[in-house]
């Protein structure tokens, strides 16, 4: 059992701890940019989905009674595996429907096929009537899923004390507690393919991997148990953001209440995979975000913050001529402006500037750093998007 003065201990020691998470909130402005494809797919425009392939599903159910254990794995029934095929391949669709880059060729006749053999051995002998498509892109799953329904086991003491007053006679009685639970965890592997018809040639192969677990009841969570579990939270949080700031797929809905769809899991575990094989083949739009500095003229922060940058532009301008001193935060500020607009060049010197004058600013150096990794990725978006013309 937790004593008051343990437990106020412990939230001395987590507490500041857990506000070392929480950085500085500055202002921010969320900029839409397009990112170059990582491998060359010069030549292909138009691009048809085939079939995701269910390898290999393994559904495990495991239930505990009265100590007993009982394992039954349920096979899906051809017409279960066909739908959630279907379901990752619209999802993949969609993904590729965002991008700007390729032209979707809407065919089935891809997806007829039954497995990757069979696609392949059609594109190698011209067996296919799609002649508008340049390339197809399909996918093979392994699934293992397990679903549990048990009862966690606690021990505790139930202490009794004769009369009800302290310092009487007591005694304790040792006492199970039994915690029914359910819960669901399981790994996707998904491999991905794009297929050029003509020359016949495999582009781009990924493998990845992805796992899910998530569970109901149980015994309650202690307070330190809660406390770290919090934190957890925090930083998986902290994690998914980054991922949607590089435009990773969207996350799964969860409920405390229920288990979530196994339908659904699959599908977005697959969209996850799936994601990074498009920003792989294709360019892809993302949203970024970028601070903005505080100290500077706040009339050109307000104008940054609504969208106005070429106004902040002319703010910053004539307050940096007015004034006998440069203020560094004017200056990054003024690189932001020429960022958010998409002149790099500008961008560039004026982030330098903001650096010489303070150097040991963090936020001015990953400005640096940041817009030299844009001009690379902008030389090689232009050659891209010139091949697609």
């Amino acid at each position: 059992m937790i004593t008051t003065k343990r437990k106020f201990r412990l939230l001395c020691y987590l507490i500041p701890t857990i506000l070392l998470l929480f950085p500085g909130c500055a202002p921010k402005i969320q900029l839409t940019i397009l990112k170059p494809a990582e491998v060359t797919t010069s030549g292909i425009k138009k691009v048809a989905v085939g079939r995701f392939e269910l390898a290999e599903v393994n559904r495990i159910f495991k239930i505990e009674r009265n100590g007993t254990w009982q394992t039954q794995q349920t096979n899906l029934s051809k017409k279960q595996k066909t739908i959630l095929s279907n379901q990752i391949r619209a999802r993949v669709i969609s993904l590729l429907s965002t991008t700007p880059y390729f032209n979707l060729v809407y065919t089935d006749e891809f997806n007829a096929l039954d497995n990757d053999t069979a696609l392949q051995n059609a594109i190698s002998t011209g067996g296919f009537k799609t002649s508008e498509a340049d390339a197809v892109i399909n996918g093979k799953i392994w699934l293992d899923v397990i679903n549990t329904d048990g009862v966690e086991l606690e021990p505790s003491e139930l202490e009794y004390m004769q009369g009800g007053q302290e310092g009487s006679f007591n005694y304790k009685v040792q006492v199970l507690a039994f915690w029914p639970y359910k819960s669901i965890r399981g790994t996707l592997a998904l491999e991905m393919k794009m297929t050029r018809l003509n020359p016949t040639e495999i582009v781009a192969v990924t493998f990845d991997t992805r796992s899910y677990s998530h569970k109901v009841g149980g015994k309650p969570v202690s307070l330190e148990d809660k406390v770290s579990k919090q934190a957890q939270s925090f930083s998986s949080d902290m994690a998914r953001n980054r991922s949607k700031r590089k435009g990773s797929a969207s996350e799964i809905e969860e409920s405390e209440l229920v288990l979530p769809n196994f339908d659904q899991i699959v599908s977005d575990l697959a969209e996850s995979i799936a994601a990074q094989f498009v920003r792989r083949v294709a360019v892809t739009q993302q949203v970024a975000s970028y601070p903005i500095a505080s100290g500077g003229d706040s009339t050109a922060k307000m104008l940054i913050e609504a969208g106005a940058y070429e106004k902040a532009i002319d703010v910053i301008s004539n307050t940096l001529n007015r004034s006998g001193s440069k203020n560094p935060n004017d200056i990054y500020n003024l690189g932001l402006c020429f960022e958010a607009i998409g002149d790099y060049g500008l961008a560039a010197v004026t982030y330098e500037d903001a650096v010489t004058a303070d150097p040991k600013n963090l936020m001015f150096a990953q400005g640096v750093g940041r817009i030299n990794r844009l001009k690379r990725e902008n030389r090689r978006l232009k050659d891209q998007l010139s091949n697609q013309k």
